[in-house]
């Protein structure tokens, strides 16, 4: 069985950054040739409504729309 990276997150948009670096992990690691999965739980799975990423920009990391966009466009599977 090949195993898959699974990063889990509870933080919803009240903190951006934070909210932020789950999907920003999961593209770097999908980047280094790592099966990942995300899963959303609480407060976090808001993060994945219509236009709510848009609005999502954290210090110091990119833009939520910019990693979900890549997550979604390279089949990074998201648990809700």
């Amino acid at each position: 069985m090949d195993q898959v990276l699974t990063i889990s997150t509870t933080v919803g948009t009240s903190d951006p950054t934070r909210a932020t670096i789950p999907f920003h992990l999961a593209r770097g690691a999908k980047q280094a040739g790592t099966q990942v999965r995300i899963v959303l739980a609480g407060d976090s799975a808001d993060l994945i409504r219509a236009g709510v990423a848009q609005g999502v920009q954290g210090k110091g990391v990119p833009p939520l729309k910019e990693v979900l966009d890549f997550a979604r466009d390279n089949g990074i599977t998201i648990h809700v």
